[in-house]
């Protein structure tokens, strides 16, 4: 008996895509809303550089902290908080001959960039773990994990700038745990949201269904 070959798949079928398979789409959930939280978390921290013992830096002694949303200066139970342009003035007024080279121009703007774009970031993160849960593909015209990545790129670079120019003489902060949250959270938040694409991403359509339709050609 001889057997016959199996028949080759036919050029009609234009059934969909399989479906995300469920390991996928539980690890992409889970990586999105991680990156999310730590994101959103070491955005809006009070520290992403700090000092406990400042002395003697031109007014400011005490307990120094600097993010992107701004500065928090302490002496004892006394506290005022500062913006980021706020704080670059009074150090250049410190240093009236070398301002260039105790301040930056693009530290201020640097910290607003980062603050934004990692606030978008998350929301991109959690809109596609949301549409993920819900076991939707729909057809977008930009994914929100597609958002997320661009969202984390600008945040990533413009976050790392605001710390390279932070204004002062050397040693005047070092870095603390709300950068390195936010580092964390761009890291988890890359992988998740490329996870996460697959598993949102509708089916790609078939372009050639019914490009060989028999009734178009004579018997």
């Amino acid at each position: 008996m001889v057997n016959e070959p199996a028949a080759a798949p036919s050029d009609d079928d234009d059934s969909d895509a399989p479906p995300p398979k469920p390991a996928r789409r539980a690890l992409g959930i889970a990586l999105a809303v991680a990156g999310a939280a730590a994101l959103a978390i070491g955005a809006l921290s009070a520290q992403w550089m700090a000092n406990p013992d400042v002395v003697g830096v031109h007014g400011f002694i005490g307990t120094l902290r600097i993010a992107p949303r701004g500065v928090d200066h302490c002496i004892g139970d006394w506290c005022r908080e500062l913006s980021n342009a706020d704080l670059v003035d009074e150090i250049a007024a410190g240093y009236p001959l070398d301002r260039g080279k105790y301040t930056s121009g693009a530290f201020a703007p640097a910290g607003f960039v980062a603050l934004g774009a990692a606030l978008v970031a998350a929301l991109g993160l959690v809109a596609a773990a949301v549409i993920a849960a819900a076991r939707r593909q729909p057809q977008l015209p930009i994914s929100p994990a597609s958002i997320a990545l661009l969202g984390i790129m600008f945040a990533l670079i413009a976050g790392c700038v605001f710390v390279a120019t932070k204004p002062g003489p050397p040693g005047m902060v070092g870095v603390a745990w709300g950068f390195w949250t936010f580092g964390v959270g761009c890291i988890v938040g890359i992988a998740g949201s490329q996870v996460i694409a697959r598993v949102i991403r509708p089916p790609d359509p078939d372009l050639l269904a019914d490009a060989m339709d028999p009734d178009e050609f004579p018997a």
